[in-house]
């Protein structure tokens, strides 16, 4: 017998399986330790643990070793959720990864949170615009990401979001996609990604 634990969203009550889930790589950001301002991929070795793309990590450490010293110029506004540390996408890009247990006709859903970073090249620059895929599927329909509070101010927490529901066509893995759209070098923040198996009674 699978245990189970009830969601409510969108209106419907929904049971989250308590059997194997999915389980997305470094789901927090937290295995790499950056050290060189402000951030970038391509200062800090060239890449993300378990993700492909995406423009950097923050914060940035002095002194990695004790964890003391960190520094966040793109993560500037919110209370990161999840760890020490966040992924970000500056201007248009992708942070990708494929992600493995998925199983033929059961039905899943992403959660992450996503912020915006305050700062921008120009006032009248766009907000970031964001959407998500899995296994091609759009599972997050293009948004605005705007930031959750004023610079400097990291007590309110990330927004949290709940995708559409995914239904796994084959046993495997399939590529789970954030992908933002805008032109403008406004930068979103990501963490604490999860995939939850749901089924409706």
């Amino acid at each position: 017998m699978r245990l189970t634990a009830l969601l409510v969203w969108a209106g419907l009550t929904l049971a989250v399986a308590a059997s194997a889930q999915p389980r997305v790589a470094n789901p927090g950001f937290e295995q790499d330790r950056f050290t060189v301002w402000p951030g970038y991929l391509r200062h800090n070795g060239g890449g993300i643990a378990g993700w492909q793309g995406g423009s950097g990590v923050n914060p940035i450490w002095n002194h990695p070793e004790t964890q003391k010293g960190p520094e966040a110029p793109f993560c500037d506004n919110g209370k990161i959720p999840e760890g020490k540390q966040l992924a970000f996408i500056q201007g248009p890009g992708r942070l990708s990864q494929r992600v493995s247990g998925f199983e033929a006709g059961r039905t899943y859903r992403v959660l992450f949170r996503e912020n915006a970073r305050v700062h921008r090249p120009a006032p009248e620059a766009a907000w970031p615009r964001v959407q998500v895929t899995l296994g091609g599927k759009v599972i997050v329909s293009p948004h605005e990401v705007r930031p959750v509070s004023r610079r400097d101010d990291f007590t309110a927490p990330f927004v949290r979001v709940e995708s559409a529901s995914f239904t796994a066509a084959a046993d495997g893995a399939y590529e789970l996609v954030f992908e933002t759209l805008h032109k403008e070098s406004s930068t979103v923040l990501l963490d604490d990604v999860s995939v939850q198996e749901v089924t409706v009674p």
